[in-house]
């Protein structure tokens, strides 16, 4: 048999093979029937299962029954289109051998309306036999997917030994004549023929799938601004914080050359003061040192039983003794802690001023 095209693969993500029966989740991802059922059975004790590809959760209720996962699943869309192209793709890649002879040849073509692989000899006496000179027949080596499931039809929903060839949009069935003209659906509205409800469904959905792609582009114009305004609000974000940091670094440097500048005018304060109290203290000093050795001489001279000499010391002496006592009362009258004064208004403004330093808001104040 000649080699055939690369075909499309449809293997379910869960199973690895050939999807049977795919069904479309919410996510849209395709997994077999048996194998959602799987996952909804391995995983009802170990929370909410999820879709094997996305991990999309499944179901959004508490389902432990093996009834409700049956019916759960049933009520997922089943992806018809994707399952006869399974089919197809296994058709084209499954034996090689001829259908209908018995010498085993390989086929080399094959016949849509027989559904039927025939080798080179086959093929011939295929097309010269009247009941089937006019099928249609495809070499292996151009035969594709899509070009067979175009040709594969459906069983009537109620007979499926016949072909369906009408569609009822009431009941959503494919069905046959017989059900048309004394079956389920001899008394439905809207009942056509399948090439016709194929090609107004196909009108439908394409219309369908233009409202969605303008949705599409809709939401992805809102994630678009969405990812503008994100940018935006990190860059405006980014310049409160660095306003806020060098707000409060000129503040803070400000403050600390307040703070030196008045721990500087203390200190000089203070160097003048204890400058000044040395200098008193060492005049105090001198005069208790004077005041004493003048206890000492008057001592002397109380002692002294002369009063010739008595006299005539305190002549002399009278007046240092005042000039002593004099000095003590000019230091006295020297500068005290008391005349240095802080004045703590501006520093309480400073702290009132630091308390209310700004405040982050929504929107910026309405002007009055």
């Amino acid at each position: 048999m000649a080699e055939a095209k690369p075909v499309q693969s449809f293997n379910c993500p869960v199973c690895h093979k050939g999807l049977k029966e795919p069904k479309i989740l919410t996510c849209t991802h395709l997994v077999c029937r048996e194998c959602v059922l799987s996952i909804l059975k391995k995983k009802r004790r170990s929370g909410k299962p999820g879709c094997p590809v996305c991990q999309t959760p499944l179901i959004t209720t508490d389902t432990q029954d093996q009834d409700d996962f049956d019916a759960f699943v049933d009520e997922l869309p089943t992806d018809h289109a994707t399952g006869v192209k399974v089919e197809c793709q296994k058709t084209i890649t499954g034996s090689s051998l001829c259908a209908v002879c018995d010498n085993s040849s390989e086929a080399e073509s094959f016949c849509f309306e027989c559904n039927t692989k025939l080798c080179s000899t086959c093929t011939k006496f295929h097309s010269k036999l009247p009941s089937t000179s006019n099928h249609t027949v495809e070499k292996f080596g151009t035969l594709r997917v899509e070009q067979l499931a175009a040709k594969k039809c459906f069983p009537c929903s109620a007979h499926k030994e016949e072909t369906a060839k009408l569609y009822c949009s009431v009941h959503e069935e494919l069905f046959c004549h017989p059900c048309a003209t004394s079956g389920s659906h001899r008394k439905c509205d809207g009942i056509e023929e399948i090439t016709s409800a194929a090609e107004s469904k196909r009108q439908e959905l394409q219309e369908q799938k233009t409202r969605l792609t303008d949705k599409e582009a809709s939401l992805s114009a809102e994630i678009k601004d969405c990812d503008s305004q994100v940018t935006e609000a990190e860059v405006k974000f980014a310049e409160m914080r660095n306003k806020v940091i060098t707000v409060f670094s000129d503040l803070i440097k400000s403050l600390e050359n307040q703070k030196q500048k008045l721990l500087g005018e203390i200190r000089q304060k203070e160097q003048i003061f204890l400058d000044e109290k040395l200098a008193n203290k060492e005049e105090l000093e001198a005069a208790r040192s004077s005041a004493e050795a003048h206890v000492n001489t008057i001592d002397m001279l109380l002692s002294s039983e002369s009063h010739h000499a008595l006299l005539a010391t305190c002549v002399r002496l009278n007046s240092r003794l005042n000039e002593v006592e004099s000095l003590e009362a000019d230091i006295a009258d020297d500068a005290t802690i008391g005349d240095v004064y802080f004045e703590e208004k501006m520093l309480n403004g400073l702290k009132s001023t630091a308390a209310v330093t700004g405040e982050v808001r929504d929107a910026p104040p309405e002007e009055v």
